[in-house]
């Protein structure tokens, strides 16, 4: 795929930036700093930052709705709509309140509208810290619906652009997963492993996939984003200025760039040294094309991935 140029779009100084999605329709990037509990809105064409939002409690992620000015997004085992004029938040549900030590860490849109979410325990220290990991399904109507739960750390969500692939990173587990989907009733079977990273380029963190139907992983503690194929082949690995890149999404006019999260999350003084961008904000061209981002839609809504046509 070729040598890629990265650059530094904005210094963030996250201390775990995650979450990126693109909103074709202000050119803006939306994405999050967990630790923080801090929402973003970058704004591609300027440079600029845009917006910014506080959450209660520890950001999980954020997702698209048919409303421009409202925003699905979880904070802490809850799940919130988010105003963006006025900053309210307004309750959908608690799936994790049984579980405290928990929290939500990823979630994505299916193409069907459907929000589907991982949750990890918050307490590193703890013992089981790599246990208990679940899989929850918020419907339309935003019914909430428990699936698996035998994850160790559950990131990166994605759909193959017929809609008929789920893909899954569990980060800890070294393990990008592949499930049947069916896009209709929203039913994920046959689980299997696709990769198993062996921990020498870092651990797969956030995903994105393209137009071709690629997986881009965003590689923590390995200095690189990696492209698998659908078959799970390594085909590229493309090397970032940061030890750890978190979590990437396509974007752009024509989604044919990508921009990545990283973290700063325990560094230490070396840490910052050897990565003085950590936390920061990063673009480069891939050579390749995304799909545009689903949206939370509301009953009787469907929204298929759909590549650019521009």
């Amino acid at each position: 795929m070729g040598e890629r140029v990265v650059e530094c779009v904005q210094q963030a100084n996250a201390v775990l930036g995650e979450g990126p999605v693109w909103d074709e329709r202000g050119g803006n990037l939306f994405w999050l700093d967990i630790r923080r509990g801090e929402i973003y809105r970058h704004h591609l064409a300027s440079g600029r930052q845009t917006g910014r939002w506080v959450l209660p409690a520890r950001a999980g992620c954020l997702a698209l709705t048919d409303d421009a000015n409202r925003l699905v997004v979880t904070a802490g085992g809850a799940i919130h709509w988010l105003d963006l004029e006025t900053g309210a938040l307004a309750p959908i549900a608690a799936p994790e309140s049984e579980r405290p030590r928990y929290r939500f860490n990823d979630g994505a849109v299916d193409p069907a509208g459907r929000l589907w979410l991982g949750s990890m325990i918050d307490d590193f220290h703890a013992p089981e810290r790599f246990e208990g990991g679940r899989i929850y399904r918020v419907e339309k109507d935003v019914g909430v619906t428990k699936l698996d739960e035998d994850y160790c750390l559950p990131y990166g969500i994605g759909w193959s652009p017929d809609g008929a692939t789920m893909y899954l990173n569990d980060t800890v587990a070294l393990t990008t997963y592949a499930f049947d989907y069916d896009v209709a009733s929203g039913a994920a079977s046959s689980r299997r492993p696709l990769v198993r990273h062996d921990g020498r380029n870092g651990f797969p963190d956030g995903l994105a996939v393209d137009a071709a139907g690629n997986i881009w992983s965003a590689m923590w503690d390995g200095w690189c984003v990696e492209v698998h194929g659908s078959d799970g082949r390594f085909l590229d690995r493309i090397a970032m200025p940061v030890r750890r890149p978190s979590s990437l999404a396509f974007a752009g006019d024509h989604l044919d760039e990508v921009l990545v999260t990283s973290a700063t999350v325990d560094f230490t003084s070396s840490d910052y040294g050897a990565s003085p961008q950590a936390g920061g904000l990063f673009r480069f061209r891939p050579g390749a094309r995304g799909l545009t981002a689903n949206r939370f839609g509301v009953p009787g809504r469907t929204r298929l991935n759909v590549p650019s046509s521009g």
